[in-house]
């Protein structure tokens, strides 16, 4: 039985909303990440399920491939746990999938009834082979109508600094002309993380929403001129304070420094315990992602 982490939840996170029977929590992960960690990604047809409280393998008829071998099937996994994945025999869905034939991201990796702009992004995310592609892709689900699907796209954004190096100042126009009036508009990540001029200018001539405190942090500590790990794994070690601003801001820009992501940003934004932040400190010094 896997075991979800329950986060502290900042708006960041937009959580998926679970199931009625779904009391499991866990970090948000966009279809964007499941599609990338998963083995298989494929409309399917739910047929059998285990029977109520059972766990057991569920099987699914794949009517569309789009990611891993070719299959007229597969198999995946159920747990009887508070954090089932929610299979119903009989209904259309998109499923990720894990090699051990979990679902991917739990419950979100399955989703019934896709939408067509929800399969179309996803076939176009598995298209894409450079940063350059990746960015086009969310680029265009930022712009379009379906919001969650946008949200999904501008979360996986501000947490790839590998893309957010490859967004242009034409990109950053685009993005400002985008956001909402919502205080937890993740495009206001983007922006953020970013540093581009565009955004700077914005904050200097009119008023955003309210900012949120990691996206405040960021601002108050302008650190775009330190390039050293080495200094900035210090900050992030010896700065006091579960939340303090100086962490946060130091391991952000320690990211971009390395060009990729140490640990999801919505994990550090809200805070760590001091052990945590020492976990991200080491990550900052050597470059290696931390699983935590």
């Amino acid at each position: 039985m896997r075991v979800l982490v329950a986060l502290a939840g900042v708006c960041l996170l937009l959580v998926a909303t679970p199931r009625i029977a779904t009391a499991c929590s866990k970090r948000h992960q966009p279809v964007f990440e499941l599609a990338e960690l998963a083995r298989d990604v494929a409309v399917v047809k739910v047929g059998a399920v285990p029977a109520a409280r059972d766990a057991g393998n569920v099987t699914l008829r794949v009517t569309t491939t789009l990611k891993g071998a070719p299959r007229r099937q597969l198999v995946a996994r159920e747990t009887n746990s508070s954090c089932h994945t929610g299979f119903r025999r009989g209904k259309t869905a998109l499923v990720f999938l894990n090699a051990d034939r979990w679902a991917t991201g739990a419950y979100e990796g399955y989703v019934e009834r896709p939408s067509p702009a929800l399969l179309t992004a996803v076939t176009a995310w598995l298209a894409a082979t450079t940063d350059a592609a990746r960015v086009d892709v969310l680029m265009t689900v930022i712009a379009g109508a379906d919001r969650r699907l946008r949200d999904d796209a501008a979360f996986y954004l501000g947490d790839a600094p590998a893309l957010l190096a490859a967004l242009t100042p034409a990109h950053a126009v685009t993005l400002i002309a985008l956001r909402t009036g919502r205080a937890d508009d993740p495009v206001l990540t983007v922006l953020a993380r970013q540093r581009s001029t565009a955004w700077r200018t914005l904050l200097a001539s009119t008023s955003p929403p309210t900012l949120q405190a990691h996206l405040r942090a960021l601002l108050d500590h302008d650190l775009e001129a330190e390039s050293s790990p080495a200094a900035l794994a210090e900050l992030i070690e010896r700065t006091p304070g579960d939340s303090a601003p100086l962490r946060i801001a130091a391991t952000e820009r320690c990211e971009r420094v390395h060009g990729k992501r140490l640990t999801a940003f919505s994990t550090y934004a809200s805070g760590r315990s001091d052990h945590g932040w020492k976990l991200l400190a080491t990550a900052c010094r050597t470059g290696t992602p931390t699983p935590y």
